[in-house]
């Protein structure tokens, strides 16, 4: 076996095991099978048949024996053959790149498709005439009288590929439309080399270079493509659930979640529930205008979020008013610390603008076992532990949003800037009615 050869052997080779890993990787990234992934793993197959043919050919070159007669006539028609399938098959696969869903094929992919079907007629014909190529006595490939014509079947069915391509310009991104131009350099340039010059079979490798360049390039896009949907799902689904000014969740959002987490509350389970609203707010939007009043909005919600845990629940309620529900605990050290630290750097603030800006608070706390009171008292509710029941939903969230509001409104009556705590009182049941 010569050096050339063995080069072409060993590159096919490798040829054939990228091109199994690229098939695979096609087939199992891509779960449902468009007719555009169909067409790209049937591309990958014939570049490994169109190396595994040529490799055979190389290896069968010189050699008298039966086997080898075949295999050599075999590998060459195969060569020839799968050019001509695989011209086909790019033909659609641009097809079905650039259609964008329309149905009506053009003129040209029916035109390559009559010269793979008048190759392939010419391909068997040559087996009893060597109008393309021949074979010689000591079983050596000749090109035959007519060898340039199945080249320039071959230039003119990639020529209309090209001119689909560029017809179709205006249906394709960037990167796709230059994936696909960079499949007709090498091709191309080796088809001229090929048929001006004998001795080297680069046709093959340059096709199978080219696919997989252009197919790399074509999943660099898809996965861009995809991150960027991902991007703007994920932002069309931030601002439908936050709030513009705040970036807080919006009223809707935060109530969904909060709901969620009290439906899943038992009588182990501890919260605070805070109505948060800014003292006089309208006094302040007439006196220093209305942009300092949305300073003032963006300032309480960045302290609430700052002071309070990433786990915690806060939203815009509406206007100047926030709801803060504080989960897995009841502490009133926690509580006192938290909002004494909320106050503290409100008045900083205030002081520093040389404005009069406070808060109200308003809280109704779910001790574990469920404390029931009203405002300053605090009476515990027995609550039957011993039966091992973990009984979800049991705190009203409907009824502590209320209780909460009346503590604001406590809050805001006799001792604004300051806050009021209503333990959670369970909402009595009503007595029936009975007729004698």
């Amino acid at each position: 076996m010569t050096i050339r050869a063995m080069f072409h052997i060993c590159m096919e080779l490798w040829g054939i095991f990228i091109c199994l890993i690229c098939a695979g990787g096609i087939f199992i990234a891509t779960p449902h099978k468009t007719r555009r992934t169909r067409i790209k793993i049937l591309m990958q197959i014939a570049c490994m048949l169109l190396l595994g043919a040529d490799a055979l050919s190389w290896y069968f070159r010189v050699d008298a024996g039966e086997t080898t007669y075949y295999m050599v006539r075999i590998s060459n028609f195969s060569v020839f053959c799968i050019n001509y399938i695989f011209m086909s098959f790019f033909a659609t696969y641009i097809w079905l790149t650039v259609s964008k869903h329309h149905h009506h094929k053009p003129s040209a992919l029916y035109a390559v498709y009559a010269l793979s079907v008048t190759g392939i007629l010419l391909l068997i014909i040559t087996q009893f005439t060597g109008l393309f190529y021949y074979f010689d006595d000591h079983n050596l490939y000749h090109r035959g009288s007519f060898y340039l014509l199945s080249q320039a079947i071959a230039v003119s069915g990639i020529a209309l590929c090209f001119f689909m391509l560029i017809s179709y310009r205006k249906n394709l991104d960037r990167i796709i439309f230059l994936s696909m131009m960079s499949f007709f350099v090498l091709p191309a340039l080796a088809t001229i080399y090929q048929a001006l010059a004998y001795g080297f079979s680069l046709q093959c490798l340059a096709i199978v270079i080219s696919t997989q360049i252009m197919f790399v390039m074509d999943t660099v896009e898809v996965n861009m493509r995809f991150h960027s949907q991902q991007a703007a799902y994920e932002k069309a689904r931030y601002e439908a659930e936050h709030d513009g000014m705040t970036g807080l969740l919006n009223k809707e959002a935060g109530w969904k979640r909060m709901r969620k987490y009290f439906d899943c509350m038992d009588s182990r389970d501890e919260a605070m529930l805070m109505f948060v609203d800014i003292d006089d707010f309208k006094t302040i939007n007439d006196t220093y205008g209305h942009t300092v009043g949305d300073f003032w909005i963006r300032e309480v919600a960045s302290q609430l979020r700052h002071i309070y845990r990433q786990d915690d629940i806060i939203c815009r309620y509406g206007g100047d008013e926030f709801l803060a529900l504080v989960r897995n605990t009841a502490s009133e050290h926690v509580l006192e610390t938290t909002l004494g630290m909320f106050f503290q750097q409100l008045a900083r603030t205030s002081e520093q603008h040389g404005q009069d800006v406070h808060c109200s608070v308003g809280v109704c706390r779910i001790a574990a076992g469920h404390t029931a009171a009203a405002t300053t008292a605090t009476t515990v509710t027995a609550h039957d532990e011993g039966n091992g029941e973990d009984i979800r939903g049991e705190v009203d969230f409907d009824e502590c949003v209320k209780q909460a509001d009346l503590a604001l409104y406590e809050t805001k009556r006799s001792n604004k800037g300051k806050f009021t705590v209503y333990n959670y009182t369970p909402p009595q049941p009503k007595s029936a009615n009975i007729c004698a």
